[in-house]
């Protein structure tokens, strides 16, 4: 979710129970992993703005499932509807072997070489063994950390200013199976948002399993945007998600937005194959 407090007010909650329900029974999971239930965890981090004021930001994370934790209270109560609100949420479904913790649950986190904080949820699985052999680290963090941890890590290591195309034209030369990404890249006077997603077509006769798994939708709420996952929008149509379009292989947009201003841009959309 990114945009103005105003468009999601009256949303936010049946958002949050279409993933409740997706998390619990995940048809398009079941047919590509045999695998119905995002049951290793779920997170999120929540960004919200009063117009002339300073953002909060609060973190989330829970190793338990969305569908059966207590969840904290709606971050839109109480609020009137001037202002900026940024969510990414996401309930976890672990690759067999990688670790259940609250480090690899996601949003996981990572600080830039100049202080700035980075942020990512991602559905699909990064080459984790290659990317700990770049960054120069240990064994140890084969067994401490996913490979969204370890993702996230090296991505902040390149981030200098903003992160651009080139930075995630390079982090996807990593992916193994499927790079579904939200990211937010907290500045001190701006907040970057990239959203979008890749996955592997192997010719196997499971790529309609894959299309439709990663298949990713850019819904648009008032002036506002949502990203949500098919099992979301095919399956549990969310009040006020009927404008909604899905998204290409390998697309990926980047937003800018004061958190002082209210000022939301939706910057670039890159089309991105390797």
């Amino acid at each position: 979710m990114i945009g103005h407090l105003a468009d999601f007010i009256n949303q936010y909650e049946d958002v949050v129970n279409g993933l409740i329900k997706a998390a619990s029974n995940d048809p398009y999971g079941s047919r590509l992993y045999g695998e119905a239930r995002h049951s290793d965890g779920w997170g999120k981090v929540t960004l919200v703005s009063r117009l002339g004021g300073e953002p909060s930001l609060t973190v989330h994370r829970s190793v338990n499932p969305i569908y059966s934790d207590s969840l904290p209270n709606s971050p839109l109560s109480g609020l009137v509807n001037d202002g900026v609100f940024i969510e990414m949420i996401h309930a976890r479904a672990a690759s067999t072997g990688t670790p259940i913790n609250l480090f690899s649950t996601h949003p996981v986190h990572a600080v830039t070489g100049t202080g700035d904080e980075v942020y990512m949820i991602h559905n699909g699985s990064f080459k984790k063994e290659e990317l700990i052999k770049v960054l120069g680290l240990g064994e140890w963090v084969e067994a401490k950390y996913n490979d969204t941890f370890v993702a996230n890590l090296a991505l902040a290591r390149r981030v200098l200013g903003n992160i651009t195309i080139d930075d995630l034209r390079w982090l996807l030369g990593f992916m193994r199976t499927g790079a579904n990404l939200g990211v937010m890249l907290v500045k001190h006077d701006m907040i970057q948002v990239i959203v979008g997603g890749y996955h592997a077509r192997l010719n196997d006769g499971k790529d309609k399993e894959r299309d439709d798994y990663y298949r990713l939708y850019w819904c648009r709420v008032g002036e506002s945007s949502l990203y949500a996952s098919s099992t979301i929008v095919d399956y549990y149509k969310p009040h006020g998600l009927a404008n909604c379009e899905p998204l290409n292989n390998g697309e990926y947009h980047s937003y800018n937005i004061n958190p002082r201003t209210g000022d939301v841009k939706l910057n670039d959309k890159w089309l991105i194959s390797n």
